[in-house]
Formats: structure tokens, C-alpha cells, sequence
């Protein structure tokens, strides 16, 4: 039995942090089981919060700039990370940070220069999991289904609570996936109004109370009445979700309250035709005790919360399970989730 030991990365829309997760996996008749061996979240700086905020209007040098200067970056977290649990990585496999995504417009970019981070930790690296998907004609998201398929299948729903909600299951004997709502995206941005960097087990919005308008206008935007597989960009939920949320006049707890009871209506909408069933939800938002509790009242499933470590970092895992199935040439991006014209195994492979 062959063990892999790869280091995932990944950075949200959130902009909470860089995950980190080392982690072993192994494959024994067609069956993978992994464990993750340790994991950090690394918060960025102001200075760099900022330039990830405001990339997406900034120059194109300005971008391939930042590009390096972003995976020299992840690098050093990297060794830092590495040298301080003495631990040997066989990859690294990194989502990098998503600055566009526009697959109707056939691209996509996530910062954060592979070569970069191959040369300066001298550790092979796999990067950019999107693009190839998007060339084949998929959506490039969501990337997480293939560990969900392989990894966490005894759950019937992978629901995912970040920047942007989304959930993978079977349906028709074919995994598939989409990206629900924009969920901690929106949270965080009301919160930090109020001087928080998110709203700390939702005791903020609930001292709101629901706004009608404001739920009826967030819950008849365009992309509910699309057919999956979809997926949204960071610029389409800042772009139309926080502006119906900033143009409201009404308070910022309220908006808290109407926008999670708006996200948990979205998710039950998703899963509310299928047979009462068991439903994971990890993610940032799984620590949001009144959020859950939205979810809750909502659903006739089963919600599962499983271990802390989990919760934070089963994305960061689940690239760096990507990464393995790269380098093994397996498929790690599957079709029916995406809507691409075939399965691939995406992602480039840098060299040091």
C-alpha cells in the first residue's frame, strides 16, 4: 500500500486566511482513506487584505506583480509551516487565491505563481486546478465534489459553508455540484461595519430581526432560476448580492439576520426534493451557531458537523488530495459536476 503525503492550500473569498493542511493518503483496492496529519490557518495582514480586495480593478502589471510577489508569499508560509513540524512534504498542491472567474467569458485566475512556489520551497507544486476544466467548456467550479466522491461518500450532501455556499450529492448515479449563494462574503461584509471581522457565532445577527424586502430581493436574483452545473464569481456576489445588501436602509443587524435566514432558504431549496438524508456541513459557517440553526429550521435533513479540523480544513485537504490524483494522472475534476465535455486531471505541475 502506497502512502502520499501532500501539502493543500487554499485561500477564500472570505479572506479569513490561508489554509493549510499536510496530509497522508493512501488507496487499497480502489478505496482511498486519508487523515490530516496537522493543519494552520495563517491570516493575512491588512496590507495584504487590502491588495487582494483590490485587485480585481487593478492594473494588468499591477496583477503580475502581485502574482509573484503572492507565491513568494504562500513560499514562505510554506517553510515556515514545514520547518515548524518537521514535516516532508512529496507536493504541495495550491488553490492560490480566485481574482477572476468568468467561465461564460472562458477564463479564470487564482493568484499565486506555481513556479514561484516550486523554486522557493523546492518542493514540487500544482497549481492552477481551474483552467484546463474551463477549456473543455466547464465551469471550473466547484473543484471539491472529486474528495467528496472519494473521500466523504458515506454522506448523502457535502454542503460547504464559505465565501460562496455550495454543495455537491448524487443524482442519477452522477455526482453533481454548484456553487448555491454567496454565504461569509456577504456575513463578513456586514460585520466589518461594525468593526468585526465576522460575526462570532451569529450573536450579532441575532439581536436583528427579518427585513421582507430585503429577503424577496436577495432571493429573486437571476442566477436562483439557472439550472446547474453554475458557479458564482467573487465579483458577481460583491457586484449584485452586497449592493442589493448596502443600497437597503435598514440596520446592519438586521441585514445580518435577513441575509443568513436568506442563505439557509437558498440551501434548503437546493436539497428540498430529495428524500430526508444525511447532510455534512463544513466550512467557516458551520461555527455560526445561529446560522446552523437557520439551516435547521429549514431542511427536513440531517445536519452533521464533524470535528473541528474538518470543518476548517477539508477544502485545503481536498487540494491537496487533487494534487496526488494529478500527479498519478487520475481524474480529479469531474464533468457532470462542471458540465465540461469530459473528466480531466487538471492542474499544471511546477518543478523546483
Amino acid at each position: 500500500m502506497t502512502k502520499y503525503y501532500a501539502l493543500g492550500l487554499m485561500s477564500g473569498s472570505s479572506l479569513d486566511g490561508l489554509d493549510m493542511a499536510y496530509c497522508e493518503f493512501q488507496k487499497s483496492d480502489d478505496n482511498w482513506t486519508y487523515e490530516i496529519i496537522v493543519a494552520e490557518t495563517i491570516s493575512y495582514t491588512e496590507e495584504w487584505i487590502l491588495t487582494l480586495k483590490e485587485l480585481p480593478t487593478a492594473t494588468a502589471t499591477k496583477v503580475l506583480e502581485t502574482n509573484t510577489s503572492y507565491g513568494k508569499l504562500l513560499a514562505d508560509q510554506i517553510n515556515t509551516f514545514v520547518k515548524k513540524h518537521n514535516i516532508k512534504p512529496d507536493i504541495i498542491a495550491s488553490h492560490g487565491h480566485t481574482i477572476f472567474h468568468e467561465p461564460a467569458s472562458g477564463f479564470t485566475f487564482q493568484l499565486g505563481d506555481g513556479q514561484s512556489i516550486a523554486l522557493n520551497t523546492g518542493i514540487k507544486t500544482i497549481s492552477d486546478f481551474r483552467s484546463k476544466d474551463i477549456l473543455l467548456g466547464g465551469q471550473g467550479a466547484p473543484l471539491v465534489p472529486i474528495g467528496d466522491e472519494l473521500l466523504f461518500h458515506k454522506f448523502d450532501f457535502c454542503l460547504n459553508i464559505g465565501g460562496i455556499a455550495n454543495i455537491s450529492f448524487i443524482k442519477n448515479s452522477k455526482r453533481v455540484a454548484f456553487d448555491i449563494c454567496g454565504a461569509n462574503q456577504i456575513l463578513n461584509h456586514l460585520s466589518l461595519q461594525l468593526g468585526k471581522p465576522y460575526d462570532d457565532k451569529g450573536n450579532i445577527a441575532l439581536l436583528g430581526k427579518m427585513n421582507p424586502k430585503l429577503f424577496e430581493k436577495l432571493n429573486k436574483d437571476v442566477y436562483f432560476l439557472k439550472s446547474y452545473p453554475k458557479s458564482l464569481s467573487n465579483q458577481y456576489v460583491k457586484n449584485y448580492f452586497i449592493k442589493i445588501v448596502d443600497n437597503f436602509n435598514c440596520s446592519i443587524e438586521d441585514k445580518l439576520y435577513t441575509v443568513t435566514k436568506h442563505i439557509a432558504y437558498q440551501i434548503n431549496e437546493a436539497i428540498k426534493d430529495f428524500p430526508a438524508a444525511r447532510l455534512l456541513i463544513t466550512g467557516g459557517g458551520a461555527h455560526n451557531d445561529f446560522f446552523v440553526k437557520a439551516i435547521k429550521m429549514e431542511t427536513k435533513h440531517q445536519l452533521i458537523k464533524p470535528d473541528n479540523i474538518t470543518i476548517d480544513f477539508k477544502e485545503a485537504l481536498i487540494f491537496a488530495f487533487m494534487g496526488v490524483l494529478r500527479v498519478l494522472g487520475e481524474t480529479n475534476c469531474l464533468a457532470s459536476v462542471t458540465g465540461a465535455i469530459k473528466d480531466s486531471s487538471s492542474g499544471i505541475v511546477y518543478y523546483p
